[in-house]
Parts: structure tokens; sequence; C-alpha cells
């Protein structure tokens, strides 16, 4: 089994066989999901549009664990607020690989803030980005923006070649004429099977706009479109 459902923005629930992951989820209601499977919990970095401490109270402890960037502070007082329980909260830095009950995480240095993770289980590997991206902005001087394009990069780089089952990406509308650079870069770097765009703003009509482009066209079939929240795409039964 391999479910996928776009929350929101950057948010998704991915359901398999025998655990679930909810990635950068801020708000709003979460599907019904199978709480008898194991469920990790994974937050790229601090900001709001990426993470909210409402979802130790939402989730609970009891069979999840959380995968924070170590940019979340979580202070002793927050901790016994929330109910936290150390074992089953991990904060994480970039650079590293390491097990997690079922799960293998490496995690990746983002070109904003915290990290991009890459998780593998029961025989998937997944790869959500959170902010790693190849920011442009046309109001930042040219060295802010080819210092940028050096750093995404070379920490993208670090995935060259490596097949991905399912792939959670930026495409944003604010980079204006520049949206498509980062989701194309990688799109030609990793041999990914299904590419999901993300922190569109809810700009869905932004992904037939990467489609039109030519230098689609070697990948297009493999970008998934959504068109709603809460949107989910059965990939296997």
């Amino acid at each position: 089994m391999l479910k996928v459902t776009f929350l929101y923005h950057s948010a998704f629930l991915v359901e398999l066989s025998h655990c679930s992951l909810l990635f950068d989820w801020y708000g709003g209601a979460i599907p019904a999901f199978d709480r008898h499977k194991p469920l990790y919990v994974f937050s790229s970095h601090h900001h709001g549009d990426h993470y909210s401490p409402e979802i130790f109270s939402l989730l609970g402890m009891d069979n999840v664990w959380y995968v924070l960037a170590n940019c979340i502070r979580l202070s002793a007082k927050r901790k016994a607020a929330l109910g936290i329980e150390e074992t089953h909260v991990l904060r994480v830095s970039a650079g590293r690989t390491f097990p997690l009950e079922e799960l293998r995480i490496t995690t990746f240095r983002s070109t904003d803030a915290g990290v991009a993770f890459l998780v593998e289980t029961e025989g998937k590997t997944l790869f959500h980005a959170g902010d790693l991206q190849w920011w442009h902005w046309e109001e930042e001087p040219k060295h802010w923006n080819d210092e940028m394009e050096r750093e995404f990069k070379k920490e993208g780089a670090k995935l060259m070649g490596r097949k991905i089952d399912v792939a959670f990406l930026v495409l944003d509308p604010r980079q204006e004429s520049y949206f498509w650079w980062g989701f194309d870069w990688w799109m030609r770097t990793m041999q990914v099977q299904l590419a999901f765009p993300m922190h569109s703003w809810e700009s869905f009509s932004l992904t037939q706009k990467l489609k039109a482009l030519p230098c689609s066209e070697p990948y297009r079939d493999r970008v998934m479109e959504i068109f709603y929240n809460g949107q989910s795409f059965l990939l296997e039964e």
C-alpha cells in the first residue's frame, strides 16, 4: 500500500502498509488513518508554514514519533505543557543518517532553514525537500542569487542519480519566471518515479505551467497534479 494525501502547502500524509508518515503539518484537520500503525511526524524547520507545536497535543505520544529539525526549540516548560515524552522526539541536524524503528532517515541542509528528509521504509524511498530549494529572487543582488545556486546544487548533488519513489518538491509562484528552476533541476538530478509539487500557496495551476514548458518533456508524466487541499492519490494497492 502507498497512499499520499496532500493536506495543503507542504504538508502530506503518506500511508504505507506498516506505518504512516506526516510531513510539515502546521494546522487544520488531518484525515482519518489507521492509528494502529506507527506514525512518524516530520517537521523540516520552524517556520509557521511548516510546523506548529499543536501537533503534539493533536496526535499525542502513543505509537507516534516526531523527527524535528533542531531549529525547532522545545523548552522544558513547553515539553511539560505539551506532554512530550523525550523518547518519542528526535531533534536532528543536517548531514545525518540514522535508523528510527523501521525507518532509515537521512537529512540534508536546507538553503533556507532546517533540513530536508530522505526516508527509506518498506522498500520505498521518499524525499521531502522542506525549504531546500533553488531560491532565486529578482530583487536580490547577483552575488546572493549566485551563492544560493551554488549551495542548492552542492547539497542536491548528494542525491545525484538516487532512485526516489516519491518526491515532494518546491514549486513556488513567488519566484515568478524562475519558479521551475529548482523543480526541474531535481527531476534531472534524481531518478524520481513520482513527484508532488508543494509550497505553491494554493496556486495549483503552476503544475500545468511547468508541464507546458519544453524543459519538462522528459519527466512531465511523472509530475502529479494537485487540484485541491485534501486530495488523495492511491499509488499502489
